[in-house]
């Protein structure tokens, strides 16, 4: 099975997130063909500097070995275009529109523990277990 990793989900197994920590782990560890893509890993390192406040070296680390275990994709203008349509109808955020619309063009499972991605579209983690 082709999965679309979010954001959310790697941060989840990386910080070991109470309650989602090991469900994203455990999902990762799975023999899945997993994806994502470039602005995802660009979220991680956003994410894990300024919120988390991991030392950049320690991310650009992990970043190095997803993007060495994963599949890494940036979206097209047909994805945007699909994004563009996706929000006119459900008003989501835009990257979660641009998201959706990728895995969508990937024919991958989005795997997400946002609520409103999981409304249109994404599956959570512990359903892909």
């Amino acid at each position: 099975m082709k999965v679309f990793v979010d954001t959310n989900v790697f941060i989840a197994s990386l910080t070991d997130e109470p309650d989602r920590g090991e469900i994203a782990t455990q999902l990762l560890n799975e023999d899945h063909e997993f994806c994502t893509s470039i602005l995802n890993l660009m979220e991680i390192r956003s994410v894990m500097t300024k919120k988390k406040r991991v030392e950049q070296e320690r991310v650009e680390a992990v970043l190095s070995d997803i993007y060495g275990n994963v599949d890494i994709y940036a979206p097209e203008i047909s994805d945007q275009i699909s994004a563009y349509e996706l929000q006119e109808d459900n008003l989501l955020y835009t990257l979660d529109c641009v998201l959706l619309a990728l895995a969508d063009d990937l024919d991958a499972t989005l795997t997400t523990f946002d609520g409103e991605m999981l409304d249109h579209g994404g599956v959570a983690p512990e359903e892909l277990l």
